[in-house]
């Protein structure tokens, strides 16, 4: 039987998915934590975490400091594989859904589009991974991976490999095209994410659609 999930004709949330936001990085050229910078009047985190409750009836936060994010009303898990960095979080959130699937995406992209995220789930079918391809390349920290791919995430870590393109190699990868996200308003800004003093200023003052 196919359980991909589908896109769904009501606005609810996407049956099959659990949602993970990654935040493990070390910030070193923020200089401080990216994940609790404040936009529109709240931590980037929560503001991503307030998009995830909408879509995703299971959102887990992967990371190694729990309490720094107490605030944040939701499941937190630790690094199986601590120090492989985002690929060891996605081993992390794979192996503590209960779903068929997961949607990862980092802490530092406040901006994502739940429009995105139905079409990369309407065309999963036959995958075991579906990733966008943004105007800056390949978006591997903006996709859906299948539970399926937890023993092959494992074995890339086990060979000292950190590089989530590695797997998407040996996996049967779905890429949604530029083109096909340009179907949406503002997709481009799913990918919009920080990581020097310089990128948050414009991302504050940038306009939102």
């Amino acid at each position: 039987m196919d359980r991909s999930p589908r896109m769904q004709e009501t606005r609810g949330p996407l049956d099959g998915i659990t949602g993970v936001i990654l935040a493990g990085g070390a910030s070193s050229r923020m200089g401080r934590n990216k994940a609790l910078l404040m936009v529109d009047g709240m931590p980037l985190i929560e503001k991503i975490h307030r998009t995830m409750i909408r879509l995703f009836r299971d959102v887990v936060l992967v990371t190694n400091t729990p309490e720094v994010y107490a605030f944040l009303p939701c499941r937190t898990v630790a690094d199986i594989y601590p120090g492989f960095g985002s690929i060891a979080g996605l081993h992390a959130g794979l192996a503590a859904s209960s779903e068929e699937w997961i949607f990862v995406t980092a802490c530092d992209a406040p901006f994502i589009n739940p429009d995105v995220i139905r079409m990369l789930s309407a065309v999963s079918a036959g995958y075991d991974a579906v990733v966008p391809i943004s105007e800056g390349g390949k978006e591997p920290l903006h996709a859906l991976y299948g539970r399926r791919c937890l023993a092959e995430v494992e074995q890339v870590i086990r060979q000292g490999d950190r590089q989530l393109l590695i797997l998407l190699d040996r996996v049967r990868t779905r890429y949604v095209t530029p083109e096909e996200l340009a179907s949406i308003p503002g997709a481009e800004l799913s990918f919009c994410n920080v990581n020097t003093p310089d990128e948050y200023a414009a991302m504050v003052s940038m306009r939102r659609p």
